[in-house]
């Protein structure tokens, strides 16, 4: 059973079109997000895990082995956090995009402690904001993921839950209790996460 944040993210990733080059940073052959996609594209994942296989073996804390406008879009799913210098990833993101490129950016806020093999930061949209233009990016489009503040409790306390059936009945009583408050508790006061798009 995916995690709130997993699957409200994924639901995102469907709406999105990409056309031509596209690089997956921190991503993995086995990803189950990449046919959610829409457009007439072609993915290269980058990773230095063989674990998770890859079609660039690159180091993101490095600056990228990659040249200049190679590539029409970047995606960053659930990598951000991982990243301890963010200026010289999304940086060097905005160095390997074409003119007019864009940044696709999944990136969890209220959730648990995830090494993968660190986990550095948690980012409010404000902050997202600064760092994406200070990277030089434009028309930058911020969008918070999530349903309310049970949720959110129901994503920190997932794992602990063990069983799916226990998992899905703490889900749905989640669901119900934000469906109740849903006017004066939003998801933009309880995140899971964020999910950008912004352009070269």
């Amino acid at each position: 059973m995916p995690t709130p944040w997993r699957k409200l993210l994924y639901k995102e990733l469907k709406d999105i079109t990409l056309i031509g080059k596209v690089i997956d940073l921190g991503g993995s052959k086995k990803s189950g997000y990449h046919e959610l996609i829409k457009g007439q594209h072609n993915i290269d994942v980058a990773n230095i895990d063989d674990e998770y296989g890859y079609d660039i073996k690159l180091d993101l804390e490095e600056k990228f082995r990659v040249p200049d406008s190679k590539y029409n879009a970047v995606l960053a799913i659930n990598v951000l956090e991982h990243i301890y210098d963010y200026k010289n990833f999304l940086s060097e993101s905005h160095r390997i995009l074409a003119s007019g490129g864009l940044i696709v950016i999944g990136v969890p806020f209220l959730i648990q402690v995830h090494p993968c093999p660190n986990d550095y930061w948690r980012y409010s949209n404000e902050t997202l904001t600064k760092i994406m233009i200070e990277a030089g990016f434009k028309n930058i489009q911020i969008k918070s993921i999530g349903v309310g503040p049970f949720t959110s409790a129901y994503q920190i306390i997932y794992n602990a839950l063990f069983f799916n059936f226990i998992r899905g009945l703490v889900y749905c009583c989640a669901s119900f209790f934000d469906f109740l408050i849903k006017k004066k508790f939003s998801k933009d006061m309880y995140p899971l996460g964020y999910f950008i798009i912004a352009e070269k």
